[in-house]
């Protein structure tokens, strides 16, 4: 679990220098005992590299509902293109007592691609840790089975996150280079006369 915190310590660190409105969607920590209710609410124990990094960050703040700088590139969307969700959307999204969609099987939802829309499309995590990447075509579960992200864990991945942040280095790094040049863009686009 030290992989999971350290990498997330690198992270968040980078984001409450380069990106202020990103660090200010974090949420606090959940309590352990949330955890252990909403893993009674799905009926399953949710991986313990999740349940780490959701005693130290609950997900994310719809920025919508945040001030923010506009200029910035989409708060809270930078867990490669995802936002993190918190512990009550986890178990929306997958569904709990009793109603959870059998595609899910033991694979727990934790990252959404967008907020503001049905959860379509982002990131899972099995039982045995297993990272995947899911997509709910026009709102139904695909036909087809969860396809992995190519990291081995959710450290493997905040890791190379943290990589491509900090160093501008490794797998994540065109998607970390697209959001900075986006945000730059954004800068230093002439401002309309007010």
């Amino acid at each position: 679990m030290s992989d999971v915190l350290s990498a997330w310590a690198a992270i968040t660190d980078w984001l409450a220098v380069h990106a202020p409105a990103s660090h200010a969607t974090l949420r606090p920590g959940a309590a352990v005992a949330d955890v252990r209710s909403t893993e009674d609410e799905l009926g399953l124990s949710l991986p313990a590299e999740l349940a780490t990094l959701l005693t130290v960050c609950d997900g994310t703040v719809d920025a919508s509902a945040h001030d923010r700088d506009p200029d910035e590139y989409d708060p809270g969307l930078f867990l490669a293109q995802h936002h993190l969700l918190p512990l009550e959307e986890i178990a929306h999204v997958r569904g709990g007592g009793g109603n959870t969609d059998p595609f899910w099987g033991s694979w727990v939802p934790f990252a959404v691609t967008d907020y503001s829309l049905p959860p379509w499309g982002g990131l899972a995590i099995d039982a045995g840790g297993r990272l995947a990447t899911f997509h709910l075509a026009g709102g139904e579960p695909p036909s087809e089975p969860l396809t992995s992200p190519g990291y081995g864990s959710l450290g493997e991945f905040l890791a190379a996150l943290a990589e491509a942040l900090t160093q501008g280095t490794g797998p994540l790094r065109a998607g970390v280079v697209l959001q900075a040049e986006e945000t730059q863009i954004r800068k230093s686009a002439p401002q309309a006369p007010a």
